[in-house]
C-alpha cells in the first residue's frame, strides 16, 4: 500500500511536528469548517490553530457545525451554552466606537471566535511583547486590558472571522467610517 509522506504525517503525529507544508495543508482543505461559509481571517495563526484543533476536534466540530446550522441573525442577545462553561457563545449588539474607546484585551483560559452577524469594525491586532498591562488579568472575567496604540487593523464583517488564542492580544469594536450597529458573535472555546 503507498501512503504519501505528507497523509501520513498529518494522520500519525501532533501538528506540533508537522512541517509548514503539511499544515498549510491542512488549513487550506477547511474540511474543519464543516461546510461553513465565512473566511478565515489571514491573521490566525494557523499553527496554533491546528494544535489547539487535534487537542479536542470534538469540540471544535461541534462549533463549527452550529455556526453553519444556525439561524444567526435570529440569535438572541446573550449567553448559549454548546458544552457547558467548556464551550459556550455570547451574542451582544452594540454601535461601533471610536478607537479611543476601545482597548486591547486577551483571555487565558478561552479561545474566542470571532464573528460579526451584522455591521462591520476594524479589529486591532497584536502580540503580548508588545503591549503594557492597563488592567490585571481578572480570573473569574477571564480578561486583561492593555494599552498600546499601534498593531494591525483588520476588517471584520460577516465575510470572515478570527481566532484568538490566549497569545493573541485584539481589540475589538472599532468603527470603520461612521459607528454603525454590529451583531457580533464571540465563541468561547476552553483551552485544555
Amino acid at each position: 500500500m503507498n501512503i504519501s509522506t505528507e497523509s501520513a504525517s498529518t494522520n500519525n503525529t501532533s501538528p506540533e511536528k508537522w512541517t509548514d507544508e503539511e499544515v498549510n495543508s491542512w488549513f487550506q482543505k477547511k474540511e474543519w469548517l464543516e461546510d461553513w461559509e465565512p473566511t478565515p481571517d489571514a491573521s490566525i495563526n494557523i499553527r496554533t490553530f491546528a494544535i489547539e484543533y487535534h487537542k479536542n476536534p470534538k469540540r471544535w466540530k461541534q462549533t463549527f457545525s452550529f455556526l453553519k446550522e444556525t439561524d444567526l441573525k435570529n440569535l438572541p442577545e446573550g449567553k448559549h451554552e454548546l458544552d457547558g462553561e467548556k464551550l459556550f457563545i455570547a451574542v451582544s449588539e452594540y454601535n461601533s466606537k471610536e478607537k479611543a474607546d476601545t482597548k486591547y484585551e486577551a483571555h487565558k483560559k478561552y479561545i474566542d471566535i470571532q464573528y460579526l452577524i451584522s455591521g462591520e469594525e476594524q479589529m486591532g491586532l497584536t502580540t503580548l511583547d508588545k503591549v503594557k498591562i492597563s488592567e490585571p488579568y481578572n480570573a473569574e472575567k477571564d480578561l486583561a486590558f492593555y494599552s498600546f496604540e499601534g498593531g494591525i487593523y483588520q476588517k471584520a464583517t460577516s465575510g470572515n472571522f478570527f481566532i484568538f488564542f490566549p497569545e493573541d492580544v485584539h481589540r475589538p469594536c472599532i468603527k470603520t467610517k461612521e459607528s454603525t450597529p454590529v451583531k457580533k458573535l464571540v465563541v468561547k472555546l476552553l483551552t485544555e
